[in-house]
């Protein structure tokens, strides 16, 4: 599958490469151009441009708790999608619950793990179809652990200062550019953790594994989750929480995290 997407992979990094060295030049100028909290659509895809990354957990949760047979894998299946509908709650109160956001975080994310394993319940998934999408599940799981623990790695480690914290001191004098490592000082700016967490819909690109129809679509799997990546992360810089380095670096970091799967995948599917 991943000579299917080779010109999209050279794409995909060539931009970055352009990306990443205007952002070595221009990082501030371009969040000085383009800052602008107040603006609804960059609050909305604050609000909403990770849930591709939180959906993970609740729908990979459903499909193992369905496409297994052993009851304490089907018991696995349901924690892993009960937990993330609970992750998935919290995220969501977070942005849309003024006052007791936890309860209603709760609640809600019970909720939707309940949808979700109620709406598994009545989609047929054909035998020969349950293997594939139960390790392409599994694969999204831990692919998500990966993502995670990679990202937040980096932003202890770079340290960088939020652009909206530079507005806030009226002063520039702690930018740094981002081929600077400052270390564990509690600033989280690089790389953009919104940015990883919608480029989480790359996993779209395993799609062609499940059927003839979606490998004739297999471009749709990289551009829908590439434009969707590119609106957050233009985003996140109307927004001021971050600079161009730090989108770029987070959708790559997860972009790169899913061709490595696809490669082990591809590996596998070759042996059997």
């Amino acid at each position: 599958m991943i000579k299917k997407y080779r010109p999209n992979i050279i794409f995909f990094f060539g931009v970055v490469i352009v990306a990443m060295i205007m952002a070595a030049f221009y990082d501030l100028q371009i969040d000085k151009a383009l800052n602008n909290p107040e603006n609804i659509f960059a609050i909305w895809f604050r609000n909403t441009g990770e849930m591709p990354g939180r959906l993970i957990c609740p729908l990979a949760g459903t499909v193992l708790f369905y496409t297994y047979k052993n009851k304490l894998q089907q018991i696995a299946g349901l924690i892993i999608a009960m937990g993330g509908s609970a992750y998935f709650g919290y995220y969501f109160s977070k942005y849309f619950f003024v006052e007791h956001e936890m309860i209603f975080g709760l609640v809600f994310g019970i909720g939707f793990g309940l949808v979700c394993l109620t709406v598994g319940k009545y989609i047929h998934i054909p035998d020969d179809k349950k293997d594939t999408l139960r390790q392409i599940a599994i694969i999204g799981v831990i692919v998500m652990f990966v993502q995670i623990t990679a990202i937040e790695g980096m932003k202890y480690l770079w340290g960088r200062v939020r652009f909206r914290d530079l507005i806030a001191a009226d002063s520039f004098d702690e930018f740094t550019p981002w081929y600077i490592i400052n270390g564990i000082n509690g600033n989280k700016s690089f790389p953009s953790g919104h940015t990883a967490g919608a480029a989480m819909s790359y996993l779209m690109m395993f799609m062609p594994y499940l059927s003839d129809k979606w490998k004739k679509n297999s471009q749709l799997c990289f551009w829908i989750p590439c434009i969707y990546t590119s609106i957050v992360a233009y985003t996140r810089l109307v927004m001021g929480a971050h600079y161009m380095s730090d989108v770029t670096i987070g959708g790559t970091v997860s972009f790169i995290i899913v061709l490595l799967a696809i490669k082990i995948y591809d590996k596998r599917l070759s042996k059997n």
